[in-house]
């Protein structure tokens, strides 16, 4: 039934985005079904081959380390309601969750570090490996629909030279 669900849900998206596109007789249908197949192909090697099971586990094992260094340092500040050890009995399981002092913490420990990466120029790097592959494999309307937009930085020097100096 799961799997159904998950067929209608991606059915529903490309109907959706179909719905919306500007010019729906020239929907590069071939695109659109190459990329639901290399989503497939994602999951399958994801979730049901060993080794990239084994990388989402190495992944998960990372975001726990993260979530545990986090809860030691805000619990450590902030006590029990940084996720430290409670002062009293817990009447609702997981009423003691306070997410301005436990979740959001994480949420900017990650952004700094995706900030920080893309300083080094690692996250850019990675996301240009991906969007190469992704043209690549999607054929020339992915070519034309990743296009980077233009760039006015050279009008935009022209009118400054022309204005007054201030």
């Amino acid at each position: 039934m799961t799997v159904i669900q998950g067929l209608i849900g991606l059915a529903a998206l490309v109907g959706l985005a179909w719905l919306m596109s500007e010019n729906r007789a020239r929907l590069p249908w071939r695109t659109v079904l190459v990329g639901i197949a290399i989503q497939f192909v994602l999951a399958l090697l994801l979730l049901k081959w060993s080794a990239g099971w084994q990388l989402l586990l190495a992944l998960n094992g990372v975001v726990e380390a993260l979530q545990a260094a986090m809860r030691a340092g805000t619990s450590f500040v902030f006590g029990y309601i940084g996720g430290g050890a409670l002062p009293f009995d817990e009447k609702t399981p997981g009423g003691a969750f306070i997410l301005a002092s436990q979740a959001l913490p994480l949420v900017l420990l990650v952004s700094a570090l995706s900030a920080l990466l893309y300083h080094w120029r690692v996250l850019p790097a990675v996301v240009g490996a991906f969007a190469g592959r992704s043209r690549a494999s999607l054929g020339s309307a992915a070519r034309r629909a990743f296009r980077p937009p233009p760039t006015y930085s050279s009008a935009w020097s022209n009118r400054r030279s022309r204005s007054a100096p201030i």
